[in-house]
């Protein structure tokens, strides 16, 4: 159920944040001239097309692979075809609405402008930093923009998004810790594979909506990362990055029951942990390379407020180094405006401003549950 104004700004620190949010960031929204219908039409044209490019592209297949001889070397041309005639339709419906491609990224292009700027000032207000693409660009659009044949509307979309990257260091950390790795997917091989392929997933994953900012005394770093489904939505991952409570050398992952285990790339091995409370048993399942290092995590306070944590849902949970990194998964938070049809109302601000509050609230309930804001303030007298 969505949280209403009075309750959001019952919340620490959203006192006034409805007239606030009317007064600095509608007018930012409304000040979007692009057509509303536009970016629905275009992006409906170019479903279309590509649907349109996949069925010859089937039916092209299905003709070679009826007039192949049924011998060696025409099975042996038939699977050589398939690739070429899969990428030469994909490439054949790009070319035939490149028009409708280019004007659609420019749309997006100014509509994510527009957006940034509203979410920047809402975050202002709340003492925050909004960074728009954490970690910068996806591998895949950096590396075409970077090619020769790349029109000049694809290189300037990848130069807005270099320009509003930031909070590196936080995406990396939830990449080392191994959340950043689809839950269907399980990589098997030596170190150094895993770690090229924990780069290559979190360079290809769409990151977006990063806040970071001090609450309570705790510096944190928030943002979301998609898990792509197929046949189903997507999965809205928020990743909250917070300093750990010591210095750790070890590795010690935790999960709900209903969650997978993060894919730590080293080849550190991980041993269950058996903390002693039935009561955090039934609701987690703790491993670690360090048992003593666990318990000093996770003493019995911490225990105690980690079982109040829990909520029934999908939760992990890794520290590695000097950071304590968390994984929720959920729906698309943050969700202002659409920057493809530049849809937005009176419900998805409200709805954002829900959404800045429940996360905020989490990094308070976390850093309390951990001891984080005690060592802070121990570490800053």
């Amino acid at each position: 159920m969505t949280m209403g104004w009075d309750d959001i700004e019952r919340v620490d620190g959203f006192a006034g944040l409805q007239a606030y949010a009317e007064a600095e960031v509608v007018p930012v929204l409304e000040s979007d001239t692009l057509a509303p219908g536009n970016g629905k039409k275009l992006r409906g044209r170019l479903s279309r097309a590509f649907t349109g490019g996949f069925i010859a592209f089937v039916i092209t297949f299905m003709i070679v692979q009826a007039i192949m001889p049924d011998t060696w070397w025409g099975e042996t041309l038939v699977f050589i075809l398939f690739p070429l005639l899969f990428f030469g339709s994909i490439i054949g419906v790009v070319f035939l609405v490149r028009g409708s491609l280019i004007k659609l990224m420019l749309e997006a292009k100014t509509r994510f402008l527009v957006r940034s700027r509203a979410l920047s000032l809402l975050g202002e207000k709340l003492g925050l930093t909004y960074v728009p693409t954490p970690g910068g660009p996806p591998a895949a659009i950096k590396w075409m923009a970077e090619q020769s044949w790349a029109p000049q509307e694809l290189k300037d979309a990848a130069a807005v998004f270099d320009e509003t990257a930031g909070m590196e260091a936080a995406v990396d950390a939830a990449r080392e810790a191994g959340l950043m790795i689809e839950a269907n997917v399980y990589v098997v091989g030596s170190a150094e594979q895993k770690e090229k392929y924990q780069k290559m997933a979190a360079g290809q994953s769409r990151v977006e909506d990063g806040f970071h900012g001090r609450r309570g005394g705790v510096d944190f770093e928030l943002f979301e990362w998609i898990e792509k489904v197929e046949e189903n939505p997507d999965i809205y991952h928020l990743v909250v990055v917070l300093e750990a409570p010591l210095a750790l050398h070890g590795i010690t992952q935790m999960k709900s029951r209903k969650a997978s285990w993060p894919q730590d790339a080293s080849d550190v091995r991980l041993q269950e942990v058996d903390l002693g409370p039935k009561a955090f048993d039934q609701l987690y399942k703790l491993r670690s390379s360090d048992q003593v290092e666990a318990r000093a995590i996770f003493n019995p306070a911490v225990i105690e407020r980690v079982i109040a944590l829990a909520g029934g849902g999908e939760y992990r949970a890794v520290g590695k180094g000097d950071r304590l990194v968390f994984d929720f998964p959920g729906a698309n938070r943050f969700a202002l405006m659409d920057v493809v049809t530049g849809d937005w109302n009176a419900e998805t601000v409200q709805q954002t401003a829900a959404d800045l509050a429940a996360a905020l609230s989490l990094v308070d309930t976390l850093a309390h549950a951990f001891m984080l804001a005690r060592k802070s303030d121990t570490s800053g007298a």
